[in-house]
C-alpha cells in the first residue's frame, strides 16, 4: 500500500487510528472484498506489534467491514447485490431523514454553501477518485448538521457499508460522475430553499438511482 515505507503513529489511541486507517483502505479497496488481513504485513506497514493491530480488528469486525474467524484470521467481507439491496432499504430512509432536519435547521443556507462547495469539487474532479472523496465531505457535511445525535450514530454506522458500494461504482462507471453532480447539486438547492419534503424526495430518488447503478456494476462483476 505505501511501497514499503514504514508509517509512524502518535502513540495517542494506535489501535484506533490503525482501525481508522484500515477502514479507509478496505472502503477504497486497497484492500479487496474477500481479501485475507495479513498480520504481519500490516504491522511492518504501521510499525506496531500484534497487540495494537488485534484490537483495531476487534473495533473493524463489529462495522461489517471485516469478518473473523477462529484459526482462520480476518478477512474483508465480501460485497454483493444482496448485500447492497438490504442496504439500500436501510439508507433511504435513515439519509432522507437527515436531509430534511438539515432542510430544517435555521441556518440551512449556510449548510447549503458547504455543501454547494462539495458539488463545485464534484464537478471539477480530473478523476472518479477525486469525485468519490468531495461526495464521500459532502455526505458528511449533510449527516453531521442533521441535528439529531441518534440519527448521526446510524447513519456512521450505514455509511461504513455504503462507502464501499458507492466507490465501487465510481470506479467502474464512468457515466456516474455528471449524474451524482447534477443530482446533488438538486439536494443543495432543496437545502437552500428550506424544503424539507423536497430534500427528502431528492435524497430518496438519489439513493434509488445510485442503487440502480452499482446494482448493475455489481452484476457485470458476477457479485
Amino acid at each position: 500500500m505505501t511501497g514499503g515505507r514504514i508509517e509512524t503513529l502518535p502513540l495517542r489511541s494506535i489501535g484506533a487510528q490503525i482501525a481508522e486507517r484500515l477502514e479507509a483502505a478496505i472502503i477504497r479497496e486497497e484492500f479487496a472484498p474477500g481479501e485475507k488481513l495479513r498480520e504481519e504485513a500490516i504491522c511492518a506497514q504501521f510499525g506496531v506489534s500484534r497487540s495494537p493491530l488485534r484490537e483495531a480488528l476487534q473495533l473493524l469486525e463489529p462495522t461489517g467491514l471485516i469478518e473473523r474467524r477462529p484459526r482462520l484470521g480476518a478477512r474483508v467481507t465480501e460485497i454483493s447485490v444482496a448485500g447492497l439491496d438490504e442496504l439500500t432499504q436501510c439508507r433511504m430512509p435513515l439519509e432522507a431523514t437527515a436531509a430534511g432536519l438539515v432542510a430544517r435547521q435555521p441556518d440551512h443556507a449556510v449548510i447549503a454553501d458547504a455543501l454547494q462547495a462539495e458539488v463545485a469539487r464534484m464537478e471539477a474532479a480530473r478523476d472518479p477518485r477525486e469525485a468519490f472523496e468531495a461526495n464521500v465531505r459532502l455526505t458528511g457535511l449533510l449527516h453531521s448538521a442533521c441535528g439529531n445525535a441518534l440519527l448521526l450514530r446510524l447513519l456512521a454506522q450505514v455509511d461504513k457499508l455504503a462507502l464501499r458500494y458507492r466507490f465501487r461504482a465510481y470506479r467502474s462507471d464512468d457515466a456516474i460522475l455528471g449524474r451524482m453532480s447534477t443530482e446533488n447539486q438538486l439536494l443543495v438547492e432543496a437545502v437552500r430553499a428550506g424544503d424539507a419534503e423536497r430534500a427528502e424526495a431528492v435524497t430518496v430518488e438519489l439513493i434509488r438511482r445510485a442503487w440502480e447503478t452499482t446494482r448493475a456494476v455489481l452484476e457485470r462483476s458476477g457479485a
